[in-house]
């Protein structure tokens, strides 16, 4: 292993350090979407719902039985994840920026804020911004446990973890496509590379709507297919097979703003762009769609 962090990688490839070839030397298997056996309502019928007395809490979530996993990959993923993107998240940040900011525009007061893939929350960074609600119930859902701790240090760094503000964060393991809330039961709702690893994304995408009160906004930005260079294009669907049995799941070679146009918004407003210096990460989908 130390021979390997030795090895010098290009300029072009910074992002690629930092990022996939991080989960690639974990050696992550994908979530196998056999695993997500049976439809979504009857695994949901199957979750007890409980709330917790924690100050602007008000939506329940339900304790889940996920599908066995790795620990010890899981371990080393988020690890991977919450020291290994930086340069990725540098890179992406100013259209984050301007995203977050319009959503938080956009909400109530003490908005339910859900964020599905949270990770190790790297987008705590904008939940604390100037233009963010005063106060705001978040939950962040994941399958992988080890992410909690990462994602629970950067919410305190925000203030989400002081209720004397009113503030609460909670974070829960679970899927995207059978979410552990109620129907209707969110403001907002934000995945930032996450359709790229569920085993469906249709499924997700209809999840996340089926979460979402009426009038309430889909946040997303995701790394995709290349749409402006056919080279890229082949070397994405050709790393993509490897690539999801060592990153989760992660695929390189999906089209998810097709997805999400086809979810039954009432509208979406997304956009295809190109970051600079991260490799495959490149090629992205950013926006926000409405219910």
């Amino acid at each position: 292993m130390e021979r390997i962090r030795r090895i010098r990688w290009s300029k072009w490839n910074r992002c690629w350090k930092a990022g996939c070839l991080v989960w690639l030397l974990a050696g992550l298997e994908s979530i196998k979407s056999e695993s997500f056996a049976g439809p979504r309502r009857a695994l949901l019928a199957t979750l007890p719902f409980f709330s917790l007395a924690k100050a602007n809490a008000e939506v329940t979530i339900a304790t889940t039985q996920l599908p066995p996993r790795d620990a010890r990959k899981d371990e080393e993923f988020a690890k991977g994840m919450a020291y290994g993107m930086v340069d990725y998240e540098r890179a992406v940040s100013k259209k984050k920026r301007a995203l977050f900011s319009k959503l938080w525009g956009l909400l109530p007061p003490n908005p339910v804020v859900v964020e599905v893939g949270i990770g190790s929350f790297p987008n705590a960074l904008y939940f604390g911004s100037k233009s963010a609600p005063r106060s705001m119930d978040v939950v962040g859902i994941d399958p992988n446990e080890y992410m909690e701790r990462y994602a629970l240090e950067n919410a305190k760094k925000v203030g989400l973890l002081e209720p004397e503000r009113g503030n609460s964060f909670r974070f829960a393991k679970g899927i995207a496509e059978a979410l552990p809330l109620p129907e209707h039961s969110a403001d907002a709702v934000i995945c930032t590379l996450t359709l790229c690893s569920v085993a469906n994304p249709d499924h997700a995408v209809s999840e996340i709507r089926r979460v979402l009160k009426p009038g309430g906004y889909y946040l997303f930005v995701e790394h995709v297919l290349s749409e402006t260079n056919g080279f890229i294009a082949t070397a994405q669907r050709l790393a993509t097979p490897d690539h999801v049995l060592a990153a989760d799941g992660c695929h390189f070679d999906r089209r998810t703003l097709q997805n999400i146009e086809a979810g039954g918004f009432a509208k979406v407003d997304g956009e295809y762009f190109e970051l600079e210096n991260c490799g495959f990460l490149n090629p992205t989908v950013a926006g926000i769609a409405t219910v």
